[in-house]
């Protein structure tokens, strides 16, 4: 019995000398204190100095210092180095953790990330709504660089005299006719913070190379074009499917279309594609013609062919307060807010003889229409955009505001509805499409409501559709558009002003 116990004893002693000896001996010693580092959540090594790590990558970039003129150069934004306790003994030295990281990320450098975030959803000319762009990083080494070129780029579109008025409280005030800026934004979310910066990145170190950029949307080298013999800024622009704004604001130096050119004379023809919306409001006072009515009598005693104007029609004034909302240059929206009358129209009379006419006994009279073409809208208007190059697509009619939403759209002049859309999610919205004796095809687009049919015969100022803001639209406006020919399927597009109107 005894040997079984002291056999059992010296089995457990023999066990226990075995487990001690096979044991590793660091466990019985304190660990180590090491710095594990980590590469996008990655471990790359394991090093004793965090400290000569990171003077190691600042003194080794020389390169970079000198290229972006700085003093100081950090880690790849994916490092992380954390302090940990081990027993292993893998530790490497700084410089093979340096030649690691370097050949993986590149390292940083402290400046400044400016963030352009987009909130509009856009409308393409053809209809298609698109969601707003992802956010936009603009990366440099003086916050001021940024906050600079956005007032560049704001004094592109709104005028630097007119910018620095409003800036200085400055602007006159209006007494009787004027205008004068109430409020400058921008459309989209902009933020600027202080970063370390990839040097990757494209890092902005001027103002003027970022407001060419803020402006055209690209840092390639824009198109130039040699001013020819006789050539007017005009001329030059509808060469380049660009309008007259757009080259005034790609060429600062000039302050009005009708400067006189040199022969050679070097001029920016470059497409502006603005990385920002510049939004400005205005408020614009100004006196505006009215044009009468004629007031149709009849006299059944007459003859159809009879017509005698016994009171002659005088124009009128209306003072109108219009609120003009601008987005890079262009009218966005337009408002008349307050109509006062200076002058009256007088209603010219007419005596005909018996003729039933559509509608009211008026005609309605325009200083834009003629003999053979009436204007389409009531008075006063505004004609927010007229036949011209815009964005490097051609506006292919005139845009009238000013009447305010549901007011009457008349036709131009007499003929058959042949076409109409009633699809207020396409690019033209609610439209009308006559087609005329002469061979003449007006489009009425962007309704509210359309009051005749596919078929009709419409005579010349009858009430054909409300004016409104369907499609592709920012603001309550009519858009006619006048074509030879069926409009897209052959016909030849003609500016409205030119062709029908005198405007």
């Amino acid at each position: 019995m005894l040997g079984k116990i002291l056999g059992v004893v010296i089995t457990i002693i023999f066990s226990f000398l075995l487990f001690f000896v096979g044991m590793d001996t660091r466990v019985a010693g304190s660990p180590t204190q090491v710095y594990q580092v980590y590469l996008n959540g990655e471990k790359m090594a394991l090093i004793s100095d965090k400290d000569e790590l990171l003077n190691l990558i600042d003194t080794e970039q020389s390169e970079i210092k000198e290229k972006y003129n700085v003093d100081k150069v950090y880690p790849p934004s994916g490092l992380d180095i954390k302090k940990i306790y081990t027993y292993e003994d893998d530790i490497i030295d700084t410089v093979s953790a340096y030649n690691k990281i370097k050949d993986i990320e590149p390292f940083t450098i402290e400046g400044y990330n400016a963030t352009i975030t987009y909130t509009e959803k856009k409308v393409t000319n053809d209809g298609e709504t698109h969601e707003p762009a992802p956010p936009l990083h603009i990366y440099m080494l003086d916050k001021d660089i940024f906050e600079a070129s956005l007032y560049n780029t704001a004094k592109s579109f709104i005028g630097t005299d007119e910018l620095e008025e409003y800036q200085n409280n400055t602007q006159k005030e209006i007494t009787d006719v004027g205008e004068s800026i109430s409020s400058v934004y921008f459309e989209e979310t902009i933020t600027i913070k202080k970063d370390l910066i990839s040097t990757e990145e494209y890092v902005f170190s001027s103002v003027d190379e970022l407001s060419r950029y803020l402006l055209y949307g690209t840092l390639e080298e824009q198109e130039k074009y040699a001013v020819r013999e006789g050539e007017d800024l005009d001329t030059i622009a509808d060469e380049h499917n660009l309008n007259i704004e757009e080259l005034l604001i790609a060429n600062p130096q000039f302050t009005a279309a009708n400067v006189l050119l040199t022969p050679g004379e070097i001029i920016n023809v470059g497409l502006i594609s603005p990385l920002v919306s510049v939004v400005y409001r205005k408020t614009a006072v100004e006196d505006m013609e009215v044009a009468f009515k004629t007031e149709i009598v009849k006299d059944s005693t007459k003859y159809q062919d009879y017509s005698q104007v016994t009171t002659q029609g005088q124009n009128g004034v209306k003072r109108v307060t219009q609120d003009i909302k601008y987005v890079n240059g262009e009218i966005q929206s337009l408002n008349i807010v307050q109509s006062e009358d200076i002058k009256a129209a007088i209603n010219q009379v007419e005596v005909r003889g018996t003729k039933a006419l559509v509608g009211e006994n008026y005609v309605y009279n325009s200083t834009q229409g003629n003999a053979e073409w009436s204007w389409p809208t009531i008075s006063p208007f505004v004609i927010t955009s007229k036949y011209k190059w815009r964005w490097g697509r051609q506006h292919q009619g005139i845009d009238i505001s000013g009447c305010g939403y549901g007011s009457p759209i008349y036709a131009v002049k007499e003929g058959t509805v042949y076409y109409i859309s009633q699809n207020k999610g396409a690019s033209e919205g609610l439209s009308v499409y006559i087609e005329h004796p002469n061979g003449y095809v007006t489009q009425y687009m962007h309704l509210s409501k359309i009051l005749v049919s596919v078929g009709q015969t419409v005579k010349r100022e009858e009430k054909i559709g409300l004016m409104g803001c369907t499609g592709s639209c920012t603001g309550t406006h009519l858009h006619l558009g006048v074509w030879v020919g069926r409009p897209y399927y052959g016909g030849s597009v003609l500016d409205p002003c030119k062709s029908i109107f005198s405007c």
